[in-house]
This record gives structure tokens, C-alpha cells and sequence, in this order.
């Protein structure tokens, strides 16, 4: 009788040990899979982020061309600011690093503010011929813009789904163990998405 109570007892552990177990591995793909959302959509935004960076240096060698005084000080600002920028990379290391997001954002917000000094010179002295390129270029970084925008709003939401998911029971269970930490989301107060004419134009 006390082999049998001992056997259903050791069978009672091992089943126990065998769904914990088992909950452990569903717990960690659900991590694995949320996580993979954030690499993904931090992914897009660097895509979006190289492709308007991409067009920076045709855009300031098209306006280098007017050989005007102002307009060349302006290029040399913002080459500056597009080589801090570039510095930069939006990767997995900046995503989980506080520090690191707010000089990223800074430096793209500081970008901005340069080309929308530019577009602004482009808006308020008419009379100044820039080449037939400038407005194109101006256009397609400004559409770059945008889609950052929207791939920065659907990296929020990663995120944040991630951000619950490993603070939160069961998630922290795992999480902890494994070593995931916290993901950093885009910061409003530090948007580097609104169009380039839109932009503080302080120099």
C-alpha cells in the first residue's frame, strides 16, 4: 500500500514537473515571438531612416551648385549634422539602451532642423533659382519622413505589447532568466518625423 501511495505520489511530481516545464516553453516562444515583432519593425524604421539618408548628400550636392554664401554656410551645418547622424545605428543595441535612443533621436531631430532651414530659404526668396532637382529630393525626404512615422508607430506598439508581456505574470518568469530587458519606444517629446519644413530652423 505504501509503494502505491509513494508511485502515484512520484507520478503526481513528475507530471507537475512536466507541465511546468511545458508552460516554461510556451512562455519563452511567446517572448522569442514578441521579440522577433520588435527586431522586425526596428528593422523597417533603419530602412526608412538609410533610404531618406541616401538622399541627403544628392540633395546638398544638387545645392551646392548656386554658389550662394547663405546656402553653402547651410550645407556645411548639415553636412555636419547628416555625418552625426549616421553615427548613429538604429540596431539592437540602441533599442534597449535609453541613452542611446535619445542621442539617436537627437541627432535625426537636429538633421531636420537643418533641411528645414533649407526648404525654408527654398520658400521665402522665390526669386532664387534652385536647381530643378531640389524640389523632387526635398519631396522625397519629406515622403521618407512619413513613412518613418508609420513604421516608428507600429514599432511602439511591438513594443510596448513586449514591454507588458515580460513585466507582467507569467512573462516575468521567464523573462528574467533568460535576460530579456526593455525595449525603448520613440519618444514624442523627441519626434524626428515631422516634415523638414515643419522643423525648429534654428541654426
Amino acid at each position: 500500500m505504501m509503494n502505491k501511495i509513494r508511485k502515484m505520489l512520484f507520478m503526481t511530481l513528475v507530471l507537475a514537473a512536466s507541465l511546468s516545464l511545458s508552460g516554461c516553453f510556451v512562455i519563452e516562444n511567446k517572448i522569442i515571438a514578441l521579440d522577433q515583432d520588435v527586431e522586425e519593425a526596428q528593422s523597417n524604421i533603419a530602412t526608412q531612416y538609410d533610404n531618406k539618408m541616401r538622399r541627403i548628400p544628392e540633395l546638398l550636392q544638387v545645392v551646392k551648385a548656386s554658389k550662394n554664401a547663405e546656402i553653402e554656410a547651410m550645407v556645411s551645418v548639415i553636412e555636419e549634422r547628416a555625418k552625426a547622424a549616421g553615427q548613429i545605428k538604429l540596431d539592437a543595441s540602441t533599442v534597449s539602451d535609453p541613452d542611446k535612443m535619445a542621442q539617436f533621436q537627437k541627432a535625426q531631430a537636429e538633421l531636420n532642423a537643418g533641411l528645414g532651414r533649407l526648404l525654408a530659404v527654398s520658400e521665402q526668396y522665390p526669386d532664387f533659382k534652385f536647381p530643378d532637382q531640389f524640389t523632387g529630393l526635398m519631396t522625397e525626404i519629406e515622403g521618407a519622413n512619413n513613412r518613418i512615422t508609420v513604421a516608428q508607430t507600429r514599432y511602439n506598439k511591438a513594443v510596448k505589447e513586449f514591454n507588458t508581456y515580460i513585466l507582467s505574470f507569467p512573462g516575468n518568469t521567464v523573462a528574467a532568466k533568460k535576460g530579456y530587458e526593455k525595449k525603448v519606444p520613440f519618444q514624442s517629446d523627441m519626434d524626428v518625423t515631422k516634415p523638414v519644413g515643419a522643423m525648429d530652423l534654428d541654426l
